[in-house]
């Protein structure tokens, strides 16, 4: 399983971004990041996107916490929206749905 981070805030809100990016706690060893990935639209507003790969299969309360809390030091950036995703891989997605199934009932 991974979490896709993505995020987006006006031009004018850039420095204010940098300063606050600068200052996060660094990532633990157990967390790898794919990214950040920006661009930018014609309203010249940024839009980012990162992957947080963990190593445990399962990615627990605390390490969502974690980037949740990276994201939420941007709380007063004017403009600065986020959203944090969590996808599986096509095999995890399928040992899930084995595993539903596997528990279902039989009738």
């Amino acid at each position: 399983m991974i979490l896709i981070a993505r995020a987006s805030f006006p031009r004018s809100s850039l420095k204010e971004v940098i300063r606050i990016f600068s200052r996060l706690p660094k990532m633990p060893a157990t967390v790898k990041r794919f990214g950040p990935f920006f661009s930018i639209d014609d309203k010249e507003n940024f839009h980012y996107i990162a992957f947080f790969k963990f190593s445990a299969q399962q990615i627990t309360f605390a390490e969502k916490k974690f980037i949740q809390n990276r994201f939420d030091a941007f709380a007063g950036v004017p403009g600065f929206t986020f959203a944090i995703d969590s996808w599986m891989s096509m095999e995890e997605t399928l040992e899930l749905l084995k595993k539903k199934n596997d528990d279902a009932p039989s009738g």
